[in-house]
């Protein structure tokens, strides 16, 4: 549902039966109806590096965005004038509740461990519809702490009695903010000489900022995806090695690629935890690292039509800058 002035309009059954629907479409033609600006949405997490570009994407579509942030100077500086900005604190339960009045939908792009607090809000403020970004770290054979915490805020999620998404991307990348790529990125650039780690057999699936930030506006936009889970990942598994000899190629860069047994790692972490209290390498770190990291998009696929941008095309935007 959709709100205009506390309105409630359905998404239409002539919107859906056009085949020109569109999330665009929806907007303009309901808009037109009302002769009025249609929704406020309550978006957390506008300063990370995929709810900044969520914020611009949604406002650029015409809609209204308030973003909640304990720290409004981080946002940046062209988008800060077409959004509404709330100071505001998630463990503040007053400040995060009068955040949400007035709002339709709620997106969570904060860590889902802090899902309780962005439900608490939502239900104090009467607002029933919520996206919430969650992250494939739930899948790890050896769930530490933060992989713990992500379980039990998409447990949450599940039990709030909302109208609730899921949507659990894979390591995001793309701009110089990503956290992921761009540590890889910024070593192949610096040092003559790179580590694959068990020769860079173990397969990941990074995903597209942009794609992120796709999927969860179709999620928003429609309500078959209400009460469902979808993990978004690239369009197929990629070795280690393979990404860097990817990137090493758009870079048209030269780098000595060395393979590092694991067992040679295992027992640096090993020395390492028997040294120092603080090792910077533990032997958690490596089976996680040793773990392949493969998933299934064909649900996002179906119901969002996800189409996600190939390894190489996403790292030759990530490198030119146009993310």
């Amino acid at each position: 549902m959709l709100l205009v002035h506390n309105r409630h309009i359905p998404c239409g059954e002539q919107l859906r039966a056009d085949n020109n629907f569109s999330p665009e479409r929806i907007l303009l033609e309901m808009c037109g109806r009302a002769g009025k600006v249609l929704i406020m949405i309550l978006l957390t997490g506008v300063t990370g590096h995929t709810g900044c570009r969520l914020a611009d994407h949604l406002a650029a579509r015409g809609g209204r965005v308030r973003a909640m942030t304990r720290s409004p100077g981080k946002i940046p500086a062209g988008l800060r004038g077409r959004i509404e900005v709330f100071q505001g604190d998630l463990e503040n339960a007053g400040q995060a509740a009068d955040a949400a009045r007035g709002c339709s939908a709620v997106l969570a792009l904060t860590h889902i461990r802090f899902a309780p607090l962005v439900i608490g809000a939502a239900q104090t403020a009467g607002v029933s519809r919520a996206v919430f970004m969650s992250s494939t770290r739930r899948y790890t054979k050896y769930p530490e702490a933060t992989a713990r915490q992500v379980m039990a805020g998409e447990e949450a999620v599940r039990s709030s009695g909302l109208e609730w998404t899921i949507i659990r991307p894979s390591m995001i990348y793309g701009g110089r903010q990503d956290n992921n790529i761009e540590h890889l990125v910024r070593s192949l650039r610096r040092f003559p000489v790179h580590p694959l780690p068990g020769g860079g057999r173990m397969l990941w699936q990074p995903v597209f900022v942009w794609d992120v930030v796709a999927a969860i506006e179709a999620a928003l936009d429609d309500p078959a995806s209400i009460r469902n889970e979808y993990t978004i990942a690239g369009p197929q598994p990629i070795s280690y090695a393979c990404m860097v000899r990817t990137i090493l190629r758009v870079m048209n860069r030269r780098v000595l690629l060395v393979p590092i047994p694991m067992a040679g790692l295992k027992s640096v972490a090993w020395l390492s935890g028997w040294i120092s209290g603080r090792p910077r390498i533990t032997m958690e770190q490596i089976r996680r690292l040793e773990e392949d990291k493969v998933f299934d998009i064909s649900p996002a696929a179906h119901d969002l039509h996800f189409q996600p941008t190939p390894f190489e095309a996403g790292i030759r935007r990530k490198l030119a800058d146009d993310v």
